[in-house]
């Protein structure tokens, strides 16, 4: 548990950081639907297995937000022989100028369409092939 809440502290300062150093208050490229915006997430189910179907996540915004997540929307999830990728969408803020703290973490249980089996969870934000996240976006199994 102490691992996942380093995790998402450490993402969180990584996002605020980039957020601060550029001025820039955009996401991260999506292929979210509009209203949409592509946020990440930590698996908060501690005991899944190759059956497991269903699954909770912890949803966080990476945009500046002034330390809101928001309205969580369904997400987009992709099925591989390899990998099942998650990706957590937020709805898209209005504009305005948002502080950058790190935002609130919401939770969200999953039900797959199929077993986990030995694929790997994957945090689609870190798409394509591990993106800028520094564990490739392996959610699940944990080292």
């Amino acid at each position: 548990m102490m691992k996942r809440v380093l995790a998402m502290v450490g993402a969180s300062l990584l996002l605020v950081s980039a957020c601060q150093n550029t001025g820039d208050s955009e996401p991260p490229a999506s292929n979210a639907p509009e209203g949409g915006t592509t946020a990440t997430w930590q698996l908060l189910s501690e005991n899944l297995d190759a059956e497991s179907t269903a699954l909770k996540i912890g949803v966080m915004r990476v945009e500046c937000a002034g330390g809101e997540t928001g309205t969580v929307l369904p997400p987009t999830i992709t099925y591989s022989d390899e990998q099942i990728v998650i990706e957590a969408l937020v709805a898209t803020l209005p504009d305005g100028a948002y502080t950058c703290q790190s935002n609130d973490v919401v939770p969200l249980e999953i039900t797959l369409e199929q077993p986990i089996g030995d694929r790997e969870l994957i945090d689609g934000i870190c798409q394509p092939a591990g993106g800028n996240c520094t564990d490739g976006g392996v959610r699940w199994p944990l080292p």
